[in-house]
């Protein structure tokens, strides 16, 4: 499942590693089996007896190695099923929502998920161009944000219409947009709109949006890199929504 193709025909991904799967199995996430390399099984001989009632398979350490996407794998796998979170939950909610444009780099997703988990974002939405949320650097780069936040993928024009309609604003970022993200109102259901580094918003998103804003930076820096600009943001709709809270 280190293919995408196979992770879309399965509906099932990989977390790798110690942390990310111990946290799994302690925090109760739908989990189908855990792979453990046979030469490591005493190492996992606690978790083994914690969640015997779970599927545990020792495999061989070449076959594990071949099924592991780190260089330096550390002996533990897990097999998740991929949520599938209902798009009709978010009609009708005054949530913060981050919708991801032409994301390319599996490590910026799962840092902007994570960063999302620890605002408070009630879920990304991903355009058809972007990464997958569930490649094995996604996933190690979301540290269990995957599991947390939910992520919709394929919204496209239509969806982000529907939305509108049900009361949402549409914000995008652009360098040379009039107002500065301190300027805006985030306290109403709301939808951030972050495109490439490389390209930015593509036209057909960038049509839907009913304004744009600026992240006042240095003039001599070129770009913010996408998971820093989206945290920047973040921080910013995460403060005025929770402006009670610090005072």
């Amino acid at each position: 499942m280190k293919n995408r193709k196979y992770r879309t025909r399965e509906q099932m991904f990989l977390l790798e590693g110690k942390t990310m799967v111990s946290e799994a199995l302690h925090s109760k996430k739908p989990l189908i089996r855990v792979l453990v390399d046979e030469t490591q099984r005493e190492e996992y001989q606690v978790l083994y007896e914690q969640f015997s009632g779970l599927e545990w398979l020792e495999i061989d350490s070449r076959l594990f190695k071949a099924i592991a996407d780190t260089e330096t794998p550390q002996g533990i796998i897990a097999v998740a099923p991929i949520p599938s979170p209902d798009f009709e939950q978010l009609m009708g909610r005054n949530f913060s929502l981050i919708l991801l444009d032409q994301i390319a780099d599996p490590g910026n997703l799962g840092t902007i998920i994570r960063t999302a988990w620890a605002l408070n974002i009630d879920g990304i939405l991903l355009g058809d161009g972007c990464t997958d949320p569930f490649s094995p650097k996604a996933v190690r780069a979301s540290m269990g944000g995957i599991f947390n936040i939910p992520v919709y993928t394929s919204v496209g024009r239509s969806k982000i219409e529907q939305l509108k309609l049900a009361g949402y604003q549409v914000m995008g970022t652009a360098s040379d947009a009039g107002m500065t993200i301190f300027e805006k109102d985030y306290k109403k259901p709301t939808i951030i709109v972050i495109g490439s580094e490389a390209r930015g918003i593509s036209p057909e998103i960038k049509s839907c949006c009913d304004s744009f804003f600026a992240i006042p930076t240095n003039p001599e820096v070129d770009s913010l890199n996408a998971a820093v600009a989206c945290a920047i943001i973040m921080m910013e709709v995460w403060k005025q929504r929770n402006s009670m809270l610090l005072y």
